[in-house]
């Protein structure tokens, strides 16, 4: 059975990394490649941060939005955005076999999802089950977030690498140049930190890693989430865990 848990962690204060998962079908990683000086990703952003009222929580669809840099030329600087999330999405182009990125783009397990919606999004979600089991555990230290993910493979998976990002949800900002001069825009999902890949080593490995928080990111607001990927960037399972006081 597939076993995806994300347990709490005992701590005497801050954040603690909770919740569990047993599903007949794991969750999907939808990414979302964004920037704050594109006028065409505030809508995308706003369709994003309503999947769980649609009924896509966390359980179906993990949602990571990707800020990249290279708008950050063009009249407005992104401060959620990293060269890493813009090689990140040219590395998924060029395994799609394109040598365009745009904004917004998103992508479901790995794979560039053309929008249709909720509904077909819930339609596109793979079903079955995964020979893989995901345990993750976490909690605040510091300046950041002490991670130890445990995979557990059956005999016969392919080789599959893990990854880990730290989000956070409930930003604004006040756009004062650019195509989106004079917005307020609100982000959730918002990746901060990401890591990876880790290759697994046999049938279970088990990695610890601390996760720095960004300059300024609130632990309340934020979580983590982890995912397995092939060696074509196709995902298999995803999980994200929210933060919790301890």
């Amino acid at each position: 059975m597939l076993s995806i848990c994300a347990q709490s962690a005992q701590a005497a204060g801050g954040c603690v990394l909770s919740g569990a998962q047993e599903a007949s079908r794991p969750a999907s990683l939808l990414e979302l490649y964004t920037s704050e000086g594109c006028s065409s990703c505030p809508p995308a952003e706003s369709w994003l941060s309503g999947l769980a009222a649609a009924g896509l929580d966390a359980k179906r669809v993990v949602p990571l939005a990707f800020h990249v840099d290279y708008w950050d030329g063009l009249g407005w600087r992104d401060r959620f955005a990293s060269p890493d999330y813009s090689q990140r999405q040219r590395w998924r182009a060029a395994l799609a076999g394109s040598p365009l990125i745009y904004t917004p783009q998103m992508l479901v397990n790995g794979r560039d999802w053309r929008f249709s919606g909720y509904d077909g999004l819930r339609a596109s979600l793979p079903g079955g089950r995964t020979g893989a089991a995901l345990r993750v555990r976490g909690r605040q230290a510091e300046n950041g977030l002490d991670i130890e993910a445990e995979v557990v493979l059956a005999p016969g998976e392919p080789p599959l690498r893990l990854m880990l990002a730290l989000f956070e949800d409930g930003l604004q900002s006040r756009v004062s140049a650019g195509e989106n001069e004079g917005r307020l825009l609100r982000h959730d999902g918002v990746a901060r930190t990401l890591a990876g890949p880790s290759p697994l080593s046999g049938a279970k490995t088990t990695l610890k890693r601390h996760l720095r928080f960004a300059d300024g990111q609130r632990p309340g607001a934020s979580g983590t989430a982890v995912w397995l990927e092939d060696e074509r960037g196709r995902v298999r399972q995803a999980l994200a865990a929210h933060c919790a006081g301890g």
